[in-house]
């Protein structure tokens, strides 16, 4: 099952959010996908975690067999906000399937 993390970086984590992230992407190192999604460079992963000693670790675990997406272009979101002949959207309902 491939379990998404999304917008990592968008907020600053203490330690313990490093040491918690650390230990899913160890658990699933090699065994599982995981998708991150963020705006931000590998090297810059340690302003997201400020004082967190497994930040390096981290990076290493998850980059030794990632497949990087890069995206370049204007942001959907800006793109839509700005146009204000456009009315809203409706809100989505996502439905899940339950078991």
């Amino acid at each position: 099952m491939i379990r998404p993390i999304a917008i990592l970086g968008y907020l600053p984590c203490d330690s313990r959010a490093a040491e918690l992230l650390y230990n899913i992407i160890s658990r699933r190192h090699e065994q599982r996908s995981t998708i991150i999604s963020t705006n931000l460079a590998f090297k810059q992963w340690g302003t997201t975690f400020p004082g967190a000693a497994c930040v390096v670790a981290l990076v290493d675990r998850f980059a030794q067999h990632c497949h990087r997406v890069e995206i370049l272009g204007e942001s959907w979101r800006d793109k839509h906000r700005l146009d204000t002949d456009r009315p809203d959207p409706p809100p989505s309902r996502s439905r899940r399937k339950r078991s």
